[in-house]
């Protein structure tokens, strides 16, 4: 037998009441899928933790105890003028960038193979906090550019220079963890002034190249000034050394601009005095003070770097002779003469057991100091031996000492045939010898390592969300956290309708509660979390996605706002409202009388008369 409907419409209080039980099961599952809360263990386990976790305490991020950093090194090529990007933990080159023209046959190409003491010879490197890479070319009496040129190298996005909507770049197109050929893209000085130009850069992950100073009619410095120091503070921005010069610039790190500079290294006066000296890499502390090897007995120093315009105190400390410089368990380290030097004494001491050459040295996120040469050997913070270790078959007199993410120890041979020498970090057991390019020459801060655990103690959580459909636009990002005095939470984002996409593009900085002001099906979050010198970390206890908003008011969804739409946020007062939910008109997060005063003026027809 057929069943029949009756065609009279039902009482409006019914209607209403069908309307609530609808919107309850609704809100019950989401408004809207692609809304994600992130705030439990289990939330936080969905993405990427780097150097913060969610053990030390449940259902929150805090920083680790122990830093670490990126899984990537940049060695400075000082033979063919590149810079190797090599993964540590694929053990392979993975990409490769000139930082002078070249090859052979492009105008301007300087022919100084095998010689890493002519030409632009690149040597320093510094990774930033976000693991953006820059190098430095010495320049030695070589054209326009005595005082040294720095290079930009982009961890994330690229600058399409050409137009073409995607990222030329290096990359290892045959996958044999050795940059050659076509892998490393050509530059050549098209105008033939001897400067690298915007337009001459073919490759999209440079993000600039400056001379140091620079600008409109800055003055060229002497020949043979020589950039022999580079390091990244506090507040991002660089300070390079120009050797016989005896000078410090600072320089802006979003455009390579010259901020500040000449300072001179001559101490102030009233200050510990050991005579100006030659900058031969440098470091900063958490306190924003520049430590400087000078390749003579002078421990450097310069207080105050995060200001743009000083007062900036210079002080200087005799020693021995230096070269490789660390920082770490509240010392500097030096290499060559093996010795510690205490700021609160300012007094040197030598460093327990390391008794090897050690013209590099690095401290690990655990504190611990490892230094060598023709060997490597590590020291506990206490000065005990944990191990010492030979050089490898196929493997060279260093120098540089870098440590990797996995606190594995990099040696950087020092030949013609640029080998990377690897040790585990536990017991010093070898790990095999790796291609890089001509004359590897890099013992300053190439994994980012001391930015990170030093400098500005940091750590990220990241996170991809799915939106469901091509074009989502996402439409807030808001968090809860604590942030003790001189801490943050600096969260960023950035979307594509790939997830493969998603490395092209730059993060974008969001304000708490904002419009992140990107669109994609995939969105990816970046949560990261500063620490403060003293140690104390930031907390993050929640992070919400929402997607495309919500229309509030038309809570029937049938596109009027109307008496029916009032009538259900008055029935709902008094409960929760999940993120979206157009009965929370004013965004408080409870559905109160408040909601139904702000929905009323917004009524499609006069009176809020129903259709």
């Amino acid at each position: 037998m057929k069943t029949t409907h009756s065609m009279h419409p039902a009482p409006k209080g019914r209607t209403l009441r069908l309307l609530t039980v609808a919107l309850m099961g609704a809100l019950a599952g989401q408004a809207m899928a692609a809304d994600k809360i992130y705030t439990v263990n289990a939330d936080f386990a969905l993405g990427s933790l780097d150097g913060v976790n969610y053990t030390v305490v449940a259902n929150q991020l805090q920083l680790n105890a122990e830093g670490t950093t990126f899984p990537v090194a940049w060695i400075a090529n000082a033979g063919e003028d590149t810079v190797s990007k090599f993964d540590t933990n694929l053990n392979k080159e993975i990409a490769r960038y000139r930082t002078w023209f070249g090859p052979a046959g492009q105008p301007g190409y300087f022919n100084h193979l095998n010689n890493a003491y002519s030409g632009p010879a690149p040597s320093r490197t510094a990774v930033d906090i976000h693991g953006n890479a820059y190098v430095l070319n010495r320049h030695f009496s070589q054209g326009t550019q005595n005082g040294g040129t720095i290079v930009k190298i982009l961890a994330e996005g690229f600058i399409d220079r050409n137009g073409n909507g995607v990222m030329d770049t290096s990359v290892d197109l045959n996958n044999d963890g050795i940059i050659a050929g076509a892998e490393i893209l050509p530059m050549g000085d098209t105008n033939g002034n001897g400067i690298i130009d915007d337009s001459e850069i073919q490759d999209e992950r440079i993000a600039w190249v400056k001379r140091v100073p620079d600008g409109v009619g800055a003055p060229l410095v002497a020949t043979g000034a020589l950039g022999r120091a580079m390091c990244i503070g506090t507040d991002g921005n660089l300070w390079v050394g120009l050797f016989n010069n005896r000078t410090y610039y600072k320089v802006r790190s979003s455009d390579g601009a010259t901020i500040a500079g000449p300072v001179s290294t001559a101490p102030t006066a009233g200050q510990p005095s050991a005579g100006s000296w030659t900058p031969y890499g440098c470091l900063i502390d958490a306190n924003g003070t520049l430590w400087s090897a000078s390749l003579t007995g002078i421990l450097g120093k310069i207080t105050n770097t995060q200001s743009d315009s000083g007062p900036w105190t210079v002080a200087s400390f005799g020693g021995s002779f230096n070269y490789g410089i660390a920082l770490g368990n509240g010392k500097v380290y030096l290499g060559s003469s093996n010795q510690q030097f205490d700021p609160l004494t300012n007094t040197f001491t030598a460093i327990p057991n390391m008794t090897v050459g050690t013209s590099g040295i690095v401290v690990d996120g655990g504190g611990n100091i490892i230094g060598g040469q023709t060997t490597v050997r590590k020291v506990t913070p206490a000065g005990a031996l944990a191990w010492q270790a030979p050089l490898q078959a196929g493997g060279s007199s260093s120098v540089g000492i870098q440590v990797d993410a996995n606190n594995d120890v990099l040696q950087i041979g020092f030949t013609s045939a640029g080998r990377i020498q690897k040790y585990r970090g536990t017991d010093g057991a070898p790990l095999g010898t790796f291609p890089v390019g001509n004359m590897p020459y890099t013992y300053s801060d190439a994994t980012g390592l001391a930015a990170r655990t030093v400098t500005s103690p940091t750590g990220t959580w990241t996170v991809i969300l799915d939106g469901g459909a091509a074009g989502t636009d996402w439409s807030k990002v808001l968090w809860n956290d604590l942030t003790p005095t001189g801490t943050a939470v600096v969260v960023s984002a950035r979307a594509a309708d790939t997830e493969a996409g998603l490395p092209g593009q730059a993060y974008m900085p969001v304000t708490n509660g904002s419009d992140p002001m990107v669109a994609g099906r995939f969105i990816q979050i970046q949560a990261r979390l500063n620490g403060n010198a003293a140690g104390d970390s930031p907390i993050l206890y929640d992070l919400t996605v929402q997607g495309p908003a919500q229309g509030t008011c038309d809570v029937d969804q049938d596109g009027d706002i109307d008496k029916a739409d009032l009538s259900l946020i008055s029935r709902s007062r008094n409960q929760t409202a999940q993120p979206g939910d157009p009965r929370d008109a004013d965004g408080d997060g409870r559905i109160t009388p408040n909601d139904v005063k702000v929905c009323t003026p917004q009524c499609t027809r006069p009176n809020c008369a129903l259709q």
